[in-house]
């Protein structure tokens, strides 16, 4: 058609260099708070979570934990939503609650896991047992036939 057409943007009534130097500044300073802020909430959430865990894992492994094991797992955990409780949450001292938290609830896991497994290897051991004098049982039936 032999027509050009062009557009041209200008800014109308932007910000000024001036303007935009001083909030990348100020967004600077503000980024150490963001961070430590960042912080805070990740060590609450895991704390959170690992709460919910051990709630459930002391429901789980009632029968197979100790009632000394599972006192410790509820002091700590006790412990853990103290700090939680509190407006000025603290990261370092949340995230050392957890992890003093999750080293029992690993001890106490591991425990109930070994206990668990003892208990049915027995029962293998006696299904085992079973098994080979039944064997046994059909070896001496085909030496009659």
């Amino acid at each position: 058609t032999g027509k050009k057409q062009s557009v041209t943007v200008r800014s109308s009534g932007g910000l000024s260099d001036a303007d935009i130097d001083k909030m990348v500044q100020e967004a600077e300073a503000m980024r150490e708070v963001d961070g430590k802020k960042r912080e805070a909430v990740t060590a609450k959430n895991d704390a959170e979570t690992l709460s919910y865990q051990v709630d459930k894992q002391i429901v789980d492994f009632k029968d197979k934990i100790s009632t000394a094991d599972a006192d410790e797992l509820k002091k700590k955990l006790a412990e853990l939503r103290e700090a939680l409780a509190g407006d000025n949450l603290d990261p370092d001292e949340i995230k050392t609650k957890t992890k003093d938290l999750q080293d029992v609830s690993w001890k106490v896991t591991q425990q109930a896991y070994q206990s668990s497994s003892e208990s049915s290897e027995d029962g293998e051991k006696k299904d085992g047992e079973k098994k080979d004098s039944k064997s046994d049982e059909k070896e001496e039936q085909k030496e009659k036939k």
